[in-house]
């Protein structure tokens, strides 16, 4: 199934109707008085590196203890649930992101003091209590939709922010922010050689849990709206919001060539690149000298770029100044 203009529209008007007003924009004034980092820090982060995007789909279960065995290969990004959970299977995430303005503090208040360290990316409206009592850097980004909210959000905020195609919700937001393709660019912008993806469902099998560790009740059942066969040819089940998130991911790996593959054992996301966590994580080479002429090569080719930009500037202007007498 294509996602049409017609359906983001809907969707971001639905959205924004229900929390732009009463929670969205008052979180955004209050986050803006907040310390943060440049978002541009992060450009080019990942040159030389891998990263591993953690999300809350039941596969991740599978792939805990290999993330943990592999850890010093990868830098890991992943979601407020994610965080805690994580810590709870002694891995400590690089990344944590929050997009929404409800996300529950109790889940990570007791973990709080572990958030040292750990770079806080959210949205402008993201949860006041998470952001005030966050000790690790913030950083502040915005997402792009089909009806403009964002100008809202940096008419706010001002200098600092980085806008992105708004994804529909955090899994998404995560792979975009790091890969930053769009139709006006081919850049990846966080620079990471290849991204992996766990927990990455969108769905719930019907003996499994609905997250990762997790099987709230009546949720799973409440949020059955959909029963459809997964990439495996397996019944699950999947809600009408994951159903719309797993397929804008879906077209936009299609629309661009991503750097990113899909190691979830299970799920709806049939993205063109699949792969084992274990296989792909055992192949890294974690040389510390290859990454430092990854890092050095790239910066070459940047300052030889501009400076070649610069030449055919220079040169333009020239050949313009011979027709002038």
């Amino acid at each position: 199934m294509a996602l049409t203009y017609k359906d983001t529209k809907k969707q971001s008007l639905a959205v924004f109707g229900q929390f732009g007003e009463s929670k969205w924009i008052p979180f955004a004034k209050e986050n803006a008085k907040l310390p943060r980092r440049d978002i541009e820090e992060l450009k080019g982060a990942g040159i030389g590196k891998f990263l591993v995007n953690v999300a809350m789909g039941a596969s991740l279960e599978q792939d805990i203890e290999i993330l943990k065995k592999y850890r010093e290969k990868v830098d890991i990004v992943t979601c407020d649930k994610g965080f805690p959970l994580l810590l709870d299977h002694g891995i400590k995430a690089d990344y944590v992101m929050i997009c929404d303005c409800n996300v529950l503090f109790d889940r990570v208040k007791n973990y709080i003091n572990e958030s040292v360290g750990v770079k806080l990316i959210c949205t402008p409206y993201a949860n006041l209590e998470w952001t005030s009592a966050w000790k690790g850097d913030r950083y502040f980004f915005v997402n792009k939709d089909s009806i403009q909210t964002e100008k809202v959000f940096l008419e706010i905020f001002g200098k600092g922010m980085r806008v992105i195609p708004a994804g529909s919700n955090v899994s998404n937001a995560m792979v975009i922010f790091f890969i930053g393709v769009d139709e006006y660019s081919r850049i990846n912008w966080g620079g990471y050689e290849k991204i992996f993806l766990t927990g990455y469902d969108y769905s719930w099998q019907r003996n499994g849990n609905y997250y990762a560790f997790s099987n709230p009740i009546p949720k799973r059942y409440y949020m059955t709206h959909r029963t459809i066969l997964d990439k495996n040819g397996e019944w699950v089940f999947t809600s009408e919001n994951l159903f719309f998130s797993a397929q804008w991911l879906l077209q936009y790996a299609r629309a661009y060539d991503l750097p990113m593959v899909n190691c979830s054992r299970q799920g709806i996301l049939t993205i063109p690149n699949q792969g084992n966590m274990e296989n792909e994580l055992k192949k890294i080479n974690n040389s510390g000298i290859l990454r430092d002429i990854v890092k050095s090569s790239y910066g070459l080719a940047v300052r030889l770029k501009r400076d070649y930009d610069d030449a055919i500037q220079n040169l333009n202007k020239t050949r313009e100044a011979l027709s002038w007498q």
